[in-house]
């Protein structure tokens, strides 16, 4: 077969792929809040991110599925604190296919004929069998579903419901005065993006509560190289279960958000448990913790954020695009971890965008306006 070939199986398989992912991230995207960072050049270090996984997720995710299957990544990441979850599952398809978007504009020819048409076959079908994987099912989106993302076994949730406990006015402030420092300080430390927490669920309990687990990815020192500002927060990755009482009706997106009526969840707390996945094995049985645990975590968090703030002020504003480009382009690595592969993969970034591209897609000003009824990404003809 030439270049200029494609197979019609393979064309349809992933043009239908593309067909489920366009209506979710249609209405992801026109439901997110818009934000844009007065200090971080966020809209640039995403297409400088999404550019390189264009480029370059094909080839890595060769290297993951030579050394385990999609489907067995996928199961393997049903479990707390594992950041191979719904967003970064929806990140490893959305950056490849909004990269594509990008070169097609610039440079089709790498996406053009058979050639261009494997590629995406590539990441697609990993995504694809790692997303039903994960989620037990047929559907490739929380979104299919009606938002649930009830992905913890049953033996999981009976763990993690057995170490809650009653929630009453002062601890719900003290939990809620918590929650929101740490979100802040992921929320800095990825660079103003939200994926440093993610929620899975809703678990219905059978009594009328409903549980909403809360993982905090990455607190501490990481593969980030900015994270020694966080080395002193006492643990890595959090995992926290929310109960709440009877009559709150909960979703929970693609995006890994809690989504609720009433809004304020939170007023109907009844019971809550923190855990640790640090130092356990794969499999194992997280480490409860107490609020005293809870309140050193915020506290050191709340420290780190202001150094890392200080030095993010100090740097240039290339530095701030390939740091926020890293966490990007990185959405693959949790993926990568599962498969025991993390170091074969060159995960530095920026690297392969041409120069003159990167000059062309890091000038400063707002992003071009989308239109919102559009699908966001074209198929394969």
């Amino acid at each position: 077969m030439s270049t200029s070939e494609t197979d019609p199986l393979v064309r349809d398989r992933v043009n239908g792929w593309i067909g489920a992912i366009n209506p979710i991230t249609r209405r992801l995207v026109n439901e997110r809040t818009a934000y844009e960072s007065q200090l971080i050049p966020v809209s640039q270090y995403v297409a400088v991110s999404c550019i390189e996984a264009f480029l370059r997720y094909p080839e890595a995710i060769e290297v993951i599925t030579a050394a385990r299957s999609p489907a067995d990544i996928g199961a393997m990441a049903r479990r707390p604190s594992c950041q191979a979850n719904s967003v970064f599952l929806w990140g490893v398809a959305n950056f490849f296919l909004i990269g594509r978007n990008v070169m097609n504009m610039v440079d089709p020819s790498i996406d053009a004929g058979a050639v261009g048409l494997a590629r995406a076959e590539t990441v697609l079908e990993f995504w694809a069998q790692t997303s039903m994987s994960y989620r037990g099912g047929s559907h490739l989106h929380a979104g299919e579903v009606g938002d649930r993302n009830d992905v913890l076994g049953a033996d999981l949730v009976e763990t993690l419901v057995a170490g809650v406990t009653p929630v009453d006015d002062r601890r719900q402030e003290r939990i809620r005065r918590a929650n929101a420092t740490i979100i802040n300080h992921l929320f800095l430390l990825y660079f103003d993006t939200r994926v440093g927490h993610g929620d899975t669920g809703p678990y219905q309990l059978g009594d009328g509560r409903t549980l909403v687990v809360r993982d905090y990815f990455r607190l501490g020192r990481s593969d980030f190289a900015w994270s020694n500002v966080a080395a002193d927060v006492p643990f890595v990755n959090l995992t926290a279960a929310f109960v709440l009482g009877d009559g709150v009706e909960i979703s929970i997106t693609d995006y890994g958000t809690t989504v609720s009526s009433p809004e304020d969840y939170l007023e109907h707390l009844v019971g809550f448990g923190l855990w640790s996945t640090d130092g356990v094995a794969p499999g194992g049985a997280p480490r409860l913790l107490d609020d005293d645990d809870m309140d050193r975590v915020a506290m050191a968090c709340r420290a780190a954020q202001k150094r890392h703030y200080r030095d993010i002020v100090a740097m240039t504003r290339d530095q701030r695009i390939s740091c926020g480009a890293y966490v990007y382009f990185t959405f693959l690595r949790p993926f990568a971890e599962l498969a025991g592969v993390t170091n074969e993969i060159d995960w530095a970034c920026p690297r392969d965008t041409p120069d003159e591209l990167y000059q062309l897609v890091t000038v400063e000003g707002d992003p071009p306006e989308q239109d919102s009824d559009a699908a966001p990404f074209a198929l394969y003809s």
